[in-house]
């Protein structure tokens, strides 16, 4: 970016691609969604068009709006180009945020467990995620209330909580501290968690399509868990460990349950985001505000 402006690129004429491709400065940024719309105009000139797009980076939630104008017969030399850059939405209270758990926890929480024994989707732990609060604001807006913001990326609302396990006994009281409810959604980021268990007390998860089966596993041990990326629900909060519904995580397959505690964390990160009202982002529309 130069001057906060990202270099476009124009020479590549991208824009008058259907769909426009987004040029490598603005790739380069970080993960994106994004919409666009075209006009196009003939006069004795010939036919000129237009091109507005909306762009959202979904690890920031910060929004940039491009509006592309040009010659169709010369797009190269005739285009003209605007940026305009919206920061990210305020940080809410923790009144607010508590606010938001007692609009959406519950029935987030209560659509993960409803879902155990279950496949959703394509099977990815993401799409659990997406696929509850999607259901779920498709039900607040048939009753006319604001609907839960579905995930963008791997942002999911406000991160309330992230800590680390590069020193495993150090996080102690941190899920109290950040208030994490039923329905919060948890984010693992190359995480390793060491947990050491008495004979019969170790459990293999299964997946069975209909039911969850875990099968103790004689003699005890160490299980370790490892995931590089990894997203689930919170269900409950018990001490330090943290009780979530998840797919494809150590229920390979399917949807079950799971406890990621902050005293066998060994490594990588933990984030808990708290799920809010999709008027906190607003909708990515492609409109050019003068």
């Amino acid at each position: 970016m130069t001057g906060g402006d990202f270099d476009l690129a124009l020479s590549t004429i991208w824009f008058t691609k259907t769909p426009p491709a987004l040029p490598p400065a603005i790739r380069a940024a970080g993960t994106t969604a994004h919409t666009y719309s075209w006009t196009t105009e003939q006069s004795y000139k010939g036919i000129s068009k237009t091109l507005i797009v909306a762009i959202r980076f979904t690890d920031t939630l910060a929004t940039t709006k491009l509006l592309l104008s040009w010659e169709s017969s010369n797009p190269a030399s005739t285009v003209k180009a605007q940026q305009k850059h919206y920061p990210a939405p305020s940080a809410l209270s923790e009144e607010d945020l508590l606010k938001a758990s007692k609009t959406y926890g519950e029935n987030i929480a209560k659509w993960a467990e409803d879902s155990v024994g279950t496949r959703v989707g394509d099977g990815e732990c993401w799409t659990l995620i997406h696929n509850a609060l999607s259901d779920i604001a498709d039900t607040y807006r048939t009753v006319g209330q604001v609907p839960p913001l579905v995930s963008q990326g791997r942002t999911h609302g406000v991160m309330i909580l992230s800590v680390s396990g590069a020193s495993p006994g150090s996080n102690g009281g941190m899920l109290q501290l950040a208030d994490v409810r039923r329905g919060d959604i948890l984010e693992l980021n190359g995480a390793h968690f060491r947990i050491l268990e008495a004979a019969g007390d170790m459990q293999k998860p299964m997946f069975k399509p209909g039911s969850m089966v875990s099968e103790p596993i004689k003699g005890g041990g160490e299980r370790n868990i490892r995931m590089a990326r990894h997203t689930a629900i919170v269900v409950g909060v018990d001490g330090d460990t943290v009780k979530v519904v998840e797919q494809n995580g150590s229920t390979v397959g399917g949807v079950g349950a799971e406890r990621y505690g902050l005293d066998t964390m060994q490594g990588g990160e933990m984030q808990i985001w708290r799920v809010v009202g999709e008027t906190y982002l607003g909708a990515l529309e492609a409109v050019w505000e003068d």
